[in-house]
């Protein structure tokens, strides 16, 4: 038994020597992902908009393509986080009025939704766009920065589903409204 106890000493006491003699990267100040810097055009979410910034590199000869995918790569950042936010209204909307408003319905209202969105962010235009200067083989990256209201896109999905008569019948269109707009409100991607 004692030899067992010295040998678990001796073990303990490597432990924190060699714990001791290591550096911590948080105690050098020393980013572990090496140099970092602020996005150029960056943009993020906020209690009224879903930002994004879009990024796209290639030949300093095609900077119009450039701008293209970028914004389509910040749309679809958007896209995403709309979709997430609106899933995630929707489901607690579902709870709250109970599974008695059909499958249907669900189905069309959530169909329904989701094409809204896509009109909405298909329609967005940039806030700002940054070229980087061209490096050794002309090539630059372009930095497409881009905002969708949440109220705006909240308001369209309880308008289509206020205007659209089975789920009208369905659908509290007060409180459906209301709870869309606290959730895209509540939302906020981490940064």
């Amino acid at each position: 038994m004692k030899k067992l106890f010295t040998i678990a000493t001796v073990v303990a006491a490597m432990v924190l020597v060699s714990c001791g003699a290591k550096k911590s990267v948080a105690n050098t100040g020393v980013s572990p992902f090496g140099d970092t810097y602020e996005m150029p055009a960056a943009e993020y979410d906020t209690d009224e908009e879903f930002g994004a910034t879009g990024i796209a590199s290639g030949s300093k000869m095609r900077m119009d393509v450039l701008q293209r995918t970028a914004l389509n790569n910040a749309q679809n950042i958007v896209r995403q986080k709309m979709q997430h936010a609106y899933k995630g209204a929707f489901d607690d909307y579902m709870n709250y009025v109970g599974n008695n408003v059909g499958a249907d319905a669900q189905t069309k209202a959530e169909a329904g939704g989701t094409q809204i969105m896509d009109l909405i962010v298909n329609d967005t235009k940039a806030t700002k766009v940054v070229f980087s200067s061209p490096d050794e083989k002309g090539n630059v990256t372009c930095f497409v920065g881009i905002r969708v209201n949440k109220k705006a896109v909240s308001d369209k999905i309880a308008d289509y589903v206020s205007e659209d008569e089975e789920l009208k019948i369905r659908f509290k269109e007060d409180e459906f409204r209301k709870k869309m707009e606290a959730y895209f409100k509540k939302y906020k991607e981490n940064k």
